[in-house]
């Protein structure tokens, strides 16, 4: 318990010594209480506990009147530790550490709040799976994982002087994005309550401008190698790679939001081994060696200023041997560098299954 309280003391003089030279921030902390959420048979013998934690944030407020804030309602950015004691000695318990943003529902003068706090990190598991010492933990097959919270939260700033007040509901993820088998992942969805400091006397948020402005652009073309590491559903079977080609095509609807609609084809070379290996143990084997599929998806790409938030979804019309689920799923990140090349980060997911952290570079027309 000592540790744990030394490394938030830790965060929360970092932050306090950036106090002098970060205007219009503030530090809040989230105790949060809840339940594991039961997405696979498997987890069900070692889910029966009430997780509980500590989420401590640094976080600045972007009141400037730019088209970015404007339209996102002056949204605050910042980072965020946690502290995640899963109440098990199988599931153990994680340290993460994260990159948020906070997007308000409600009038940012408001003195009632309504905010959707969205973050991004990696985390540490202090036991993860071990075929000799934790042979029960498919939900978290290794130490460092890949880590995303959404929290709905009421917050009352300036309640006492500079003190105010915050409580509400948030979801938990961690996986390891399938680069090491078991990974069933893992999902808390809890209740919150907490406090929070503003570093800074109160300063009021331009006026918003509302409404998003159609604008008529042209239809675009693209095409994108993908690539990355990964392990099947078969625990110890290795780690292989795979590379994903894709075309697409998207439109540009409005300064938030693209619309598209593309092809994939799959080359995942840990199918080979998968298929060889269901085949032994199957009592009716499949007669097909072929591991390539392919996928038609539409999407939507979020702009955010220097990035965009890319949600996929896609349905394997090609793929002569079944992996987990014929619909299929991928959310990421896009960073465009120029007119035409850009850079992915993506997590394609197979329903509830991560199937891979894909790395990718494209070129538009």
């Amino acid at each position: 318990m000592r540790i744990k309280l030394n490394i938030l003391f830790i965060f929360s003089c970092i932050f306090s010594f950036a106090q002098d030279n970060q205007k219009s921030s503030y530090l809040e902390l989230d105790y949060f209480y809840g339940n594991i959420i039961e997405h696979a048979p498997e987890l069900k013998p070692i889910i029966q506990s009430h997780p509980s934690g500590l989420i401590l944030s640094w976080n600045k407020k972007r009141l400037n009147n730019t088209k970015f804030d404007n339209t996102y309602n002056f949204p605050d950015f910042g980072f965020s530790v946690s502290y995640h004691d899963f109440k098990t000695e199988i599931l153990g318990e994680v340290y993460s550490a994260y990159a948020h943003y906070n997007f308000y529902l409600t009038n940012r003068n408001s003195v009632n709040q309504i905010k959707l706090t969205s973050a991004f990190g990696l985390g540490y598991a202090t036991s993860p799976f071990d075929k000799q010492t934790n042979s029960k933990n498919w939900a978290l097959g290794s130490k460092f994982m890949a880590s995303a919270y959404l929290k709905l939260n009421y917050q009352r700033e300036y309640l006492l002087d500079k003190i105010g007040v915050n409580a509400g509901v948030a979801l938990i993820h961690y996986s390891n994005t399938s680069f090491k088998a078991p990974n069933l992942g893992i999902n808390t969805l809890a209740l919150s309550i907490g406090a929070n400091y503003n570093l800074d006397s109160k300063i009021t948020a331009p006026e918003r401008i509302k409404g998003t402005v159609s604008e008529k652009n042209p239809i675009q073309y693209y095409v994108l190698l993908r690539g990355g590491f990964n392990e099947s559903l078969v625990n110890g079977s290795g780690v292989f790679p795979f590379y994903t080609l894709s075309f697409f095509a998207d439109k540009k609807l409005n300064y938030k939001s693209r619309v598209s609609i593309g092809t994939d084809i799959f080359f995942s070379h840990f199918m080979k081994d998968y298929i060889e290996f269901n085949n032994l143990v199957e009592e009716t084997p499949n007669d097909t060696a072929d591991w390539k599929r392919v996928g038609l998806y539409i999407g939507h790409e979020l702009n955010f200023e220097q990035f965009s938030l890319l949600t996929q979804v896609g349905y394997h019309v090609y793929a002569p041997y079944k992996y987990v689920s014929g619909i299929y799923e991928r959310f990421g990140f896009r960073k465009r560098f120029n007119n035409h090349l850009f850079a992915d980060l993506s997590l394609k997911i197979n329903l509830f299954r991560a199937e891979g952290l894909e790395f990718g570079v494209g070129y538009r027309f």
